[in-house]
């Protein structure tokens, strides 16, 4: 999970601009908002954003299996594929090498 302390936000210097248009709704919601909260639009708006991206990245960064999907994911955990020949002349070749490394 992305740690995102929205309040600090409020405390770092804030040195960047994000410009963005907007109509008469938005702009009344937003009012509303702010005088609701008692902060100022700068404010508020930069809280909203942390908060929304903050969304955007757990929502996109959750995996959310089925009671099959969760059931077959498991059971490939408890019963990995057989190594093909390929892969015991590698771990071969590999046991090999660092053995003989000192």
């Amino acid at each position: 999970m992305l740690d995102l302390n929205v309040t600090g936000l409020n405390s770092e210097k804030q040195t960047r601009t994000t410009q963005i248009r907007h109509g008469d709704s938005l702009t009344a919601l937003i009012e509303r908002a702010t005088v609701a909260l008692g902060v100022d639009k700068s404010v508020f708006l930069r809280n909203a954003i942390a908060k929304e991206a903050q969304r955007v990245i757990e929502d996109s960064s959750r995996h959310v299996l089925t009671a099959e999907d969760a059931r077959r994911f498991s059971t490939a955990l408890d019963t990995p594929p057989a190594p093909t020949p390929r892969a015991l002349k590698a771990a071969a070749s590999y046991r090999r090498r660092v053995a003989n490394a000192d």
